[in-house]
């Protein structure tokens, strides 16, 4: 996604910050009639799938409305001129109404769509009267919460990034960049060693016919593959003690209007489904979705089964970087974190950080609370005991959700 004619930021820096007060906001509950308009910035500005038109709306449509999000969708215009987008919600969280981008943890990269030539650094002033104004025409928000946002990019900042309140993201986003030639981009990630891998795992099959890597060709086959995620994903977080995201209000009604998108409307790129199959079952599944050649990770669950011991999900992870590169695709990740099968492939970091920015007395009690709930959280997870503990008694809550007989309906 690196663009060769990058504005030169330190050049217009000041100019942006001293028309900043001359921007003008509209806010927007359905984004039909800027579709075109969307459509056109999001494709110029090079912005992951998240930022996408139809990630968007299939949001709008199915998750906002079960999980009584308010459409706030800003329009930012300089001179008549679209140059910005903000796609957020806002949601009450007790009293508080908090405006954030819409996605919640299923968008891994939240940002708003940024023309380049606004893409800079300005004071913190600036940037807080803007979201004041911005405030003021969603109406009725207390705080605003950029959570996964990019530090930088295509190499040039981004002013709500670079706020002096921005604190580190609790997770990054590795990236692998790709080429054309997959055994060039092997070679740089330990490629002796994977390919050792990889020719075992073929061996290992072998006896049961071998295996396949299986993409999604039709709406009916995405939501059979869809349905075995979502069975494998939940057993996983039963097991795990964890609450199943995937089973939030709307969400999977969200992943069933992308899919419908995707092969009703012809939208390619929103979403695709690969898996592994062998001996007559699929054992990885990973759901991403592509833009402007980058592809991201929505998804990826493995089987819990004897099969476990060759790494299916690695296995997966090989074929699909593969056959990215074989389609042409530039950048990959698998979403945030730093699980150990992402960071073997993903050896590049990008740096997200959260502003939390109020607007009204109580938005500033909420963001008080909201910071010392992740500087406890963050101390947790920098305590490798600590963390251990919490990772125990996870597991042993999981154990007993597994054994526990079910809820008689007599």
């Amino acid at each position: 996604m690196a663009r060769s004619d990058a504005p030169a930021v330190a050049a217009f820096v000041p100019a942006v910050a001293d028309r900043f007060e001359r921007l003008v906001v509209g806010v927007h509950s359905d984004i039909a009639p800027m579709e075109a308009e969307w459509r056109a910035l999001a494709s110029e500005e090079g912005v992951s799938v998240y930022q996408s038109f139809d990630w968007v709306a299939a949001w709008l449509e199915a998750a906002a409305p079960a999980q009584a999000i308010r459409p706030a969708i800003v329009a930012v215009r300089a001179e008549g001129r679209l140059v910005m987008i903000w796609p957020l919600g806002v949601e009450r969280v007790g009293p508080v109404r908090i405006a954030r981008p819409l996605g919640g943890e299923h968008a891994n990269i939240r940002m708003p769509i940024v023309a380049a030539d606004w893409r800079c650094e300005a004071g913190d002033a600036a940037v807080d009267r803007l979201l004041r104004r911005i405030a003021a025409s969603i109406r009725g928000v207390d705080l605003f919460d950029f959570d996964a946002l990019p530090l930088d990019h295509e190499a040039a900042p981004l002013f709500l990034a670079r706020h002096s309140a921005a604190l580190p993201a609790r997770c990054n986003v590795g990236t692998i960049r790709l080429a054309g030639d997959f055994a060039a981009v092997l070679a740089e990630h330990r490629g002796a060693k994977k390919t050792k891998k990889h020719r075992w795992q073929k061996n290992a099959l072998a006896p049961v016919g071998g295996y396949q890597l299986r993409r999604a060709s039709s709406r009916e086959e995405a939501d059979a593959m869809l349905d075995a995620f979502l069975a494998e994903k939940a057993a996983w977080f039963r097991r795990n003690g964890l609450d199943d995201s995937f089973a939030a209000p709307g969400i999977v009604a969200f992943f069933r209007a992308l899919i419908a998108r995707r092969w009703d409307e012809g939208r390619e790129g929103v979403i695709d489904i690969d898996a592994i199959e062998f001996a007559g079952g699929i054992h990885a599944i990973l759901g991403s979705g592509t833009a402007n050649g980058r592809q991201s990770g929505y998804f990826l669950a493995t089987t819990d089964d004897e099969w476990r011991r060759i790494s299916p999900g690695e296995l997966l992870i090989h074929d699909v970087i593969e056959a990215a590169c074989a389609r042409g695709t530039t950048l990959f990740d698998l979403g945030r974190g730093d699980e150990r099968y992402k960071s073997s492939w993903l050896d590049r970091t990008e740096t997200h950080v959260r502003l939390i920015r109020p607007v009204t007395l109580i938005g500033h009690a909420a963001a008080l609370a909201i910071a010392l709930r992740d500087r406890a959280e963050k101390k947790i997870r920098d305590d490798e005991r600590l963390w251990s503990l919490v990772g125990k008694f996870r597991r042993s809550r999981g154990a007993a959700r597994t054994t526990q007989p079910p809820v008689s309906e007599d």
